[in-house]
């Protein structure tokens, strides 16, 4: 159940960090269902894609999680950038949290966080929300 928890770890420091920020925003996971607020609702939507789930250095296995972590970050496309922005912001201060001395590791994972990248934005014409993607790797043990 280790996978289950460096996710667990990586959640928890994204959800508590915009709970804390803006509790009006919604944060969806991938791995839970979810129905989309409506377009007049800001939300964030991560996704946790595990690339390595072992080393093997000199005989077995260690366990040792690579991956990356994908924000999509959704705000009413007629509010412009700004809103985008904050929340980007809170994101990045929750993903480089988890690297802090004073980061407290509930889940026994060592959760690393390295090269976050963003916001990047993509605004398509008519959309209903105006979409900024964070995204970063990260490292986790058991």
């Amino acid at each position: 159940m280790t996978l289950v928890k460096a996710r667990a770890a990586l959640e928890d420091a994204i959800q508590s960090e915009l709970k804390a920020s803006n509790p009006k925003i919604s944060v969806v996971f991938d791995n839970t269902p979810f129905t989309t607020p409506g377009k007049d609702k800001s939300y964030v939507m991560v996704s946790i894609d595990f690339t390595q789930a072992t080393q093997q250095p000199l005989g077995a296995a260690q366990t040792f999680y690579s991956g990356t972590v994908l924000c999509g970050i959704m705000t009413p496309s007629d509010k412009g950038t700004y809103d985008s922005t904050e929340i980007a912001q809170t994101l990045i201060t929750a993903l480089t949290n988890i690297n802090l001395p004073t980061y407290v590791d509930t889940y026994s994972v060592s959760p690393r966080v390295s090269g976050i990248d963003g916001p990047n934005s993509i605004n398509n014409q008519g959309d209903s929300h105006y979409l900024a993607v964070i995204s970063c790797t990260f490292t986790a043990n058991a």
